[in-house]
């Protein structure tokens, strides 16, 4: 059975382990998080695009924190902005499901090739989502936040998945909805797929 007949996303049959993203690729989280930095920066006077927000996607809370005051200079600390930011983000949680283009790829290779997922979210957060979601047990690694001292654009988080699913980079195909996380995968030496375009 030819996958690439039968799925959307095309996976080469020179690939050996599939790396994902978490936040708008797996799971449709991305415009939660959006919508929850544009009400917490609110009372600074900021307001930013969703195509401008997704150029910063892929890092730890924290970084993007300070990425959004030091583009906008406002008057505030780093945690503090997060909090307010991490507030708004419970109370939609719920809404969180899963990619379907993307889960389908997820459900046609589980047991054929090693997963993993390689998130700038926190442990904590990731294991809530993709367990909340049903699809954790899918994964045969999870990589997050608090794994890597460098976050994407660096290589660090997706290097890391494949050694933890034993698979050469360079036979790795990486799916991912940032650009932040697309210049990750490139430098890691992976192929990836931009999942955008599929939804």
């Amino acid at each position: 059975m030819s996958n690439k007949q039968i799925l959307s996303i095309s996976v080469p049959e020179r690939i050996k382990g599939l790396i994902f993203d978490m936040d708008g690729t797996l799971l449709n989280s991305t415009p939660i998080h959006y919508k929850a930095w544009l009400e917490a920066c609110r009372p600074f006077g900021v307001d930013f695009t969703y195509a401008y927000f997704i150029t910063l996607t892929g890092r730890p809370v924290i970084e993007l924190s300070k990425d959004l005051i030091a583009a906008f200079n406002m008057p505030v600390e780093a945690g503090e902005l997060v909090a307010a930011k991490e507030q708004l983000v419970e109370k939609n949680l719920h809404n969180v499901e899963v990619i379907p283009a993307v889960f389908e790829v997820v459900t046609a290779f589980k047991g054929r090739l090693p997963m993993a997922v390689g998130t700038g979210a926190s442990r904590q957060r990731a294991m809530r989502l993709l367990e909340d979601s049903g699809i954790i047990d899918y994964f045969d690694a999870v990589i997050t936040s608090d794994d890597v001292e460098q976050y994407k654009p660096h290589p660090a988080t997706f290097l890391k998945a494949a050694q933890a699913i034993n698979v050469s980079p360079a036979d790795c195909l990486v799916f991912e909805d940032g650009h932040l996380g697309i210049d990750a995968a490139n430098a890691a030496g992976m192929s990836v797929v931009d999942v955008k375009t599929y939804y």
